[in-house]
């Protein structure tokens, strides 16, 4: 599957990754976190996983501006040397809409250059 975004944001480690190999290879300085991506089949889904992954503030507003917001704020609210969001189940993430992925991948290739630009933190999206 071709996936949308800069280079290097998604890490594809389908099908032979594991939680445990994610966990070796991204220890800490690293903040890696867990999705399930067939909790996160459409943008509200996605939305509903992300934010207690991620550790958002409960004011997170459930949309594209305030994912971006919340990606850029990672250093402040959680910090770390880079950031990893492992999605579990990854053939279902945002399965239900091809434009829902290009606009997260969209928002995350943002962050990444943002939080790499300001942080010197990296932000990558592993597919399990």
């Amino acid at each position: 599957m071709g996936l949308p975004g800069e280079e290097g944001l998604f890490l594809d480690l389908r099908p032979a990754g594991t939680a445990e190999g994610v966990k070796q290879r991204f220890p800490p300085p690293y903040f890696l976190a867990f999705l399930d991506g067939a909790k996160a089949r459409d943008k509200a889904g996605l939305m509903a996983e992300i934010a207690p992954a991620l550790k958002f503030p409960s004011y997170f507003g459930k949309n594209w501006d305030a994912l971006l917001d919340c990606l850029r704020s990672l250093p402040d609210e959680v910090p770390a040397g880079g950031y990893a969001l492992a999605i579990l189940n990854s053939a279902g993430f945002l399965s239900a809409s091809a434009k829902d992925l290009e606009d997260f991948a969209d928002v995350a290739g943002e962050a990444r250059a943002f939080l790499r630009e300001k942080f010197r933190a990296d932000f990558i999206i592993i597919l399990l």
